[in-house]
Order: C-alpha cells, then sequence, then structure tokens
C-alpha cells in the first residue's frame, strides 16, 4: 500500500507541476495581454488629450461667432421692430392720399359737369329761339363740341 501512495503522491507531485507550469505559462501570457493593452490606453489617452484640446480651439473659435450670432439676431429683431410702425404709417399714408384723390376726382367731375351744364343751358336757349346768324354759329359751336367729344372718346 505504500506503494499506491508513492505513485498517488508522484501523480499528485506531477499534477502540481503540470499546474504551476500551466500558471506560469498563462500568467506570461496575461502580461503580454497587459502590455498591449497599457499601449492601447497609452493611445487612447493621447487621443483623448488631442481632441480635448481641438475641442478647447474649436470653442475659442465658435464662442465668438456664436455671441456675434446672437448680437446681430437682437440687432435685427430691434430694427424690425422699428420698421413695423413706419410701414404702418407709409400704409396710412398712402392710403389717405388715395382717399385725397378719390375725393379731387369726384370733385372735378362734378366741377365739370356743372361748367358744361352752365355753358349748354344758354347755349340752348340761344339755339332754341333765335334765327339766322346767331343760330347758325351756335349750331357750328355745338358741332365742332360733339366732333371734339367723339375724338376724346376714341
Amino acid at each position: 500500500m505504500e506503494i499506491v501512495l508513492y505513485i498517488a503522491g508522484a501523480i499528485a507531485l506531477l499534477a502540481l507541476a503540470y499546474f504551476l507550469l500551466r500558471a506560469a505559462k498563462t500568467l506570461g501570457e496575461v502580461s503580454i495581454v497587459l502590455q498591449h493593452t497599457e499601449s492601447l490606453l497609452d493611445d487612447v489617452r493621447k487621443n483623448a488629450d488631442q481632441m480635448t484640446q481641438e475641442i478647447a480651439t474649436i470653442r475659442m473659435h465658435v464662442v465668438p461667432v456664436i455671441d456675434s450670432v446672437g448680437e446681430i439676431t437682437t440687432r435685427v429683431s430691434q430694427v424690425a421692430e422699428g420698421l413695423q410702425p413706419r410701414v404702418d404709417r407709409i400704409y396710412e399714408t398712402v392710403d389717405d392720399a388715395l382717399d385725397i384723390a378719390e375725393g379731387v376726382l369726384e370733385d372735378v367731375e362734378r366741377i365739370k359737369t356743372e361748367v358744361v351744364d352752365t355753358i349748354e343751358s344758354p347755349l340752348k336757349v340761344v339755339r332754341n329761339t333765335s334765327t339766322g346768324l346767331a343760330s347758325t354759329i351756335v349750331k357750328g359751336f355745338s358741332l365742332v363740341k360733339d366732333l371734339v367729344q367723339e375724338f376724346k372718346k376714341k
């Protein structure tokens, strides 16, 4: 039985040696992986530092532009607010001018009608009551007037 124990001990010793050898090999591989990971982390750190610097540079240039855009927007809003009452006043002025022009045209039409009526009524009286030379002159004047009106219409 002692021999069996020696054999079992030897097998256990060989298993322990195999285990330790395998553990050493695994630790070596882990060491290589850790070195590679450390190299990758250094690259990531360098890239992160570079991105931070570039973002700082971009921010340095973009912030004044954004401030300028905000200021421009404010000024444009102020100008637009200032223009609205002026545009409204222009519309009112044009509307008033159109009302005045329509009134003037109506007055001119009325005056024209009154002047024509004023001139025609004595001529009608003369035409209807007189004979001879005065009647002929009035009829000639009426004919000329009618021709001028026809010419104006065309």
